[in-house]
């Protein structure tokens, strides 16, 4: 009997001092793992806000002031150029009187030359203010094949007829391949004066 009881109250001390030595144990661990988090600096990862700061690089983009005129504006500057061309080389040949015309050649030929020697601010005999520098062209280009006095006289009667400027659309009708549009006297001087293109040069 007595023996019992000193085996149980063995085994009932022994069992105590097991889970005391456990719980102690668990403290320890506890306690050491705390320790550990508070030494061990703590990493927070930066949030994104969704927003980029701009990144100087120092160089300037120049801001270009310059004005290019389209297309459309300088083509219409060359026809007009062409325009006034045109005008000034018919205006040079209707600056002759017929009378002078129907001498011929070198009566024309004469007239032209003497014009072009004008005084500057003496008016013209004849139609229209034509320049100098064209009327001394038309002058080389008359007693050639390309103009002689007799052709002159039928441009000079169309023109007078119909118009200067309906004769400039006539040469733009033809170089556009629409000259069968035309009347038979148009078509005509327009092709004619298409072969003045080396004359023209000198019009302004």
């Amino acid at each position: 009997m007595f023996t019992r009881t000193t085996d149980r109250t063995l085994f009932t001390r022994g069992t105590a001092m097991f889970v005391s030595a456990l719980t102690a144990g668990a403290i320890f661990t506890a306690s050491t793992g705390a320790q550990a988090a508070e030494a061990t600096p703590r990493t927070t990862a930066p949030v994104s806000t969704g927003t980029t700061a701009p990144v100087s690089t120092g160089i300037t983009t120049p801001v270009s002031t310059s004005i290019t005129a389209p297309a459309s504006a300088v083509a219409t500057s060359d026809d007009d150029a062409d325009d006034a061309q045109w005008e000034a080389l018919l205006n040079s040949m209707l600056s002759v009187p017929e009378d002078v015309l129907a001498q011929g050649d070198e009566a024309t030929a004469a007239y032209l030359k003497q014009q072009q020697n004008r005084k500057p601010g003496q008016p013209l005999v004849g139609f229209g203010w034509p320049s100098f520098g064209c009327m001394g062209a038309v002058a080389v280009a008359i007693g050639t094949n390309l103009l002689p006095a007799a052709k002159m006289v039928k441009i000079v009667r169309v023109a007078k007829r119909v118009g200067v400027k309906r004769i400039v659309s006539a040469i733009k009708a033809i170089r556009k391949g629409k000259g069968h549009t035309l009347a038979n006297d148009l078509q005509w001087v327009g092709a004619q004066l298409l072969g003045l293109e080396g004359v023209k040069a000198a019009c302004h």
